[in-house]
């Protein structure tokens, strides 16, 4: 019993040690960071999304695919020549064209350099019908929210 006891002690800190290894320290870098979503609007020939409390935040990364691409076959944008003006990321057509019919989801990264620990994740689901955009419900496999939002579709 008391070799049992010794073994139980000794492996403990042990095991202990590899759970840290796998699974990573709990503490401040292990918070999940959720997406935002936005509206879409339309501002003359360009597809604008509206940025609430955009303060210095600018785009850095961007993905604009048909819905249900796979994460392998999705194109990326880095650095993108988008600018938000008041409040608005808008995508002219030089940018990206987008057809006359389809769902797209669109992805993109803001950072500040006000708030450079803080980037901003937002996700969009856009429908485009005879050339006119409206918003569509992301799926849980599409955006990264909360639980207590995952099952309200």
């Amino acid at each position: 019993m008391r070799k049992k006891i010794q073994h139980i002690l000794l492996s403990s800190p042990l095991l202990i040690a590899c759970s840290f290894a796998l699974t990573g320290c709990p503490g401040g870098g292990d918070r999940m960071h959720f997406d935002e979503t936005t509206q879409v609007i339309t501002a003359g020939d360009h597809i604008c999304f509206l940025v609430p409390d955009a303060q210095d935040y600018q785009p850095t990364l961007i993905a604009i695919n048909p819905k249900g691409t796979s994460s392998q076959q999705q194109t990326f944008t880095s650095n993108p020549p988008l600018v938000i003006i008041n409040g608005q990321l808008c995508i002219p057509l030089s940018f990206y064209h987008f057809p006359d019919k389809g769902l797209f989801i669109v992805e993109y990264i803001l950072a500040s350099r006000q708030h450079a620990d803080e980037p901003r994740s937002i996700v969009v689901g856009v429908g485009v019908s005879q050339g006119r955009f409206y918003n569509i419900p992301l799926t849980n496999m599409e955006i990264n929210r909360p639980l207590s939002e995952i099952n309200k579709e």
